[in-house]
């Protein structure tokens, strides 16, 4: 009578009961799995060699003097999707100079305040842009009635930034400012929603006012332009004409707006 004590016997009575509850396959389910496993590796062994072939052939060709075969392409950098708003986000009054006739009424002065956007006014309200944190200041300059407005505003990701920088100045244009006016009043130019030239992601707005009545023209412009998550608006308002042909002009170009950009985040 064996000793049911024995540490062999209680191992094969443990391994017994295992196979009693796990059911062997049938030889037919076994076959299956046979065929397909030989399948499998007939499969990979021919990837396998045409892997080699691959790899002997860039070798020739590098051997041959080209290149081209061996060089492994170089990983782009990643964009990066967060960017920080630097301590003085803001333009320096060094940077508003190149505005034509203005230049002459004496440098821009940082108010070192929100602007004050009146109900009425044509202009834009970035504050209602739903971003995470803004930032503004206005400009202005004793000798005229220029003003110079910027705002810089930090969104949670780049693509609510890029859809603002986009789309919202031009949506508040339409909601604040009239789309055409009386010809018995003057003559009223757009340019809506123009791509700035050698800047991605920029884009322009003007509005240019001639009274018909004695006095003088009124110019309107904003630009936005976005980095990553961080966006930048730029507005002009001033009366007079900024340069000969205002048609043709715009005061928030590809380098103003690089340099603001630069200067907003860190």
């Amino acid at each position: 009578m064996p000793d049911t004590h024995d540490p062999v016997t209680l191992t094969l009575s443990a391994l017994r009961s295992d196979v009693e509850r796990t059911p062997l396959a049938d030889s037919r389910g076994v076959r299956r799995r046979g065929d397909r496993r030989t399948r499998n590796q007939a499969v990979g062994g021919a990837l396998a060699v045409v892997a080699l072939v691959a790899g002997a052939a860039g070798i020739l060709g590098g051997i041959d003097g080209d290149r081209r075969a061996t060089e492994i392409p170089a990983t782009p950098t990643p964009t990066p999707t967060q960017q920080s708003v630097a301590p003085e986000p803001f333009l320096l009054v060094e940077d508003l100079t190149g505005f034509g006739g203005y230049d002459q009424a004496g440098p821009f002065i940082d108010a070192g305040q929100e602007p004050d956007i009146l109900p009425e006014q044509c202009a834009t309200r970035p504050g209602g842009w739903e971003a995470a944190q803004i930032w503004s200041t206005r400009y202005y300059q004793d000798g005229s009635e220029a003003e110079i407005r910027e705002y810089v505003l930090r969104f949670d990701d780049a693509g609510s930034a890029e859809q603002a920088a986009l789309k919202w100045a031009y949506a508040d244009l339409v909601a604040a400012c009239p789309a055409t006016v009386d010809p018995s009043e003057g003559t009223l130019t757009t340019r809506e929603s123009v791509i700035v030239p050698g800047l991605d992601g920029a884009v322009q707005h003007s509005r240019y006012f001639v009274p018909e009545l004695a006095s003088e023209p009124n110019y309107y412009e904003v630009a936005t332009a976005h980095r990553a998550n961080v966006v930048v608006v730029l507005e002009w308002q001033g009366s007079g004409n900024p340069m000969l042909d205002a048609g043709e002009y715009w005061a928030w170009d590809a380098e103003r707006l690089q340099t603001a950009l630069d200067r907003a985040v860190e």
